[in-house]
């Protein structure tokens, strides 16, 4: 018969956080990483991908935000690069 050991951790707790609009959350971080990721920070290209090869639906839900990504890199030219380092730390907490 084989014994095992029983592990105990302990158990860290926060406060109350509001979830109600966590999906949102979620979908803007996608959003973000896909920009930087799969366009290379360039909105323009993820307007051209959705003008080409999006669907009807993507391209409606889609369009707008890229078009707003577009308008705030032009009028604030250190935005894409904070986008990028806001990436890449999320990525070195969770991925480490």
């Amino acid at each position: 018969m084989r014994q095992t050991a029983l592990q105990v951790s302990a158990l860290e707790a926060y406060d109350w956080v509001d979830t109600t609009n966590l999906s949102q959350l979620v979908a803007d971080f996608a959003r973000v990483h896909m920009l930087v990721a799969l366009f290379d920070g360039d909105p323009q290209k993820w307007i051209e991908f959705l003008d080409h090869d999006a669907t009807p639906e993507e391209r409606r839900l889609e369009m707008p935000i890229a078009q707003a990504f577009r308008r705030r890199a032009m009028s604030d030219p250190g935005y894409v690069e904070r986008l990028r380092d806001a990436v890449r730390q999320f990525s070195m907490l969770v991925g480490r």
